[in-house]
């Protein structure tokens, strides 16, 4: 086993996306859209991007152990910094577990509080990795990531997420993300569950993540949110995420893309995120109603 004090991160992943959008009415129409369908979109936006970020923080974790992947760049990972990190991996990299406990650090002394990255988001409990199949990197390889009591800012999420890598080219790695019945747990007592069938693609030279439906039948989530209402979410067209973005506006959203999610069955609500400019808008359209919403870190 082996503790690790100074984590590494990806520098350019940027799926992940922090911590959730918090939504709130930039332009409006004149009859604008109710709170049941606001309600909805920032819930699942929450949900997505909180659960997400965990698999960018194990990603910047499975780097730092294979060293044997010279393509990426790496940073140090200050939202694990306080954690206490375990390691166990064959000689060659091919499988390993890690740990990440953010209820103690490097020392062992419990982190009474959990651990505040810089920009003052609180972590608790831990996120466990496991691989096999071969480098993390490589096609063919699996990648298992279990969030136990996981929190941030609060909100304690449970569930396991299952990154397979199908990629056809080193250049353009890519992966597919299984995760079923999740919950999130919000400071009420009000719980969210959601489920994902994904599919992301990482372009290295060009600092952009791409996520897409995995099968055209199946959504790519689908659960409850806080608020009691079903959803499902189909994106139909490509999620892109830029890191020069993300870098400059520091809130975690695709730039270009649509997805519609549909609550109860019945009610359709289209997001387009744009065309690919560095912005924190997105427009939502429901009942031929269209209003333009702004997102910030929650």
């Amino acid at each position: 086993m082996e503790n690790n004090r100074k984590p590494l991160k990806l520098a350019l992943t940027v799926v992940v996306f922090g911590l959730g959008a918090y939504l709130s009415s930039c332009k409006s129409s004149s009859d604008p859209i109710n709170s049941e369908i606001t309600q909805t979109v920032s819930n699942e936006s929450a949900q997505d991007a909180q659960q997400d970020e965990v698999d960018d923080i194990s990603t910047g974790q499975l780097n730092s152990v294979d060293g044997a992947n010279p393509r990426v760049a790496t940073t140090s990972d200050d939202r694990v910094a306080c954690a206490l990190i375990t390691r166990d991996t064959t000689s060659d990299k091919t499988q390993g577990s890690i740990t990440i406990n953010f209820d103690e650090n490097s020392s062992g002394t419990a982190n009474a509080s959990g651990c505040t990255d810089g920009r003052g988001n609180i972590r608790k409990g831990s996120i466990t990795i496991t691989w096999s199949g071969g480098h993390w990197w490589k096609v063919g390889s699996v990648t298992t990531i279990t969030m136990t009591n996981y929190s941030i800012n609060g909100v304690v999420i449970n569930g396991t997420r299952v990154l397979t890598n199908v990629s056809t080219d080193v250049s353009t790695p890519a992966w597919t993300i299984v995760m079923t019945n999740a919950t999130a747990t919000w400071p009420d007592n009000s719980v969210a569950t959601r489920s994902v069938a994904k599919t992301r693609t990482w372009n290295i030279s060009e600092g952009t993540v791409t996520v897409t439906q995995t099968s055209a039948g199946t959504p790519s989530a689908s659960g409850t949110t806080r608020y009691g209402k079903s959803y499902t979410v189909q994106i139909t067209v490509p999620l892109v995420y830029s890191a020069v973005c993300t870098f400059i506006d520091k809130v975690y959203i695709p730039v270009s893309g649509t997805k519609v999610i549909t609550i109860d069955t019945s009610k359709e609500i289209t997001i387009d995120y744009g065309n690919g400019s560095c912005n924190k808008s997105f427009t939502i359209t429901f009942d031929g109603k269209t209003e333009t919403i702004t997102a910030s870190n929650d």
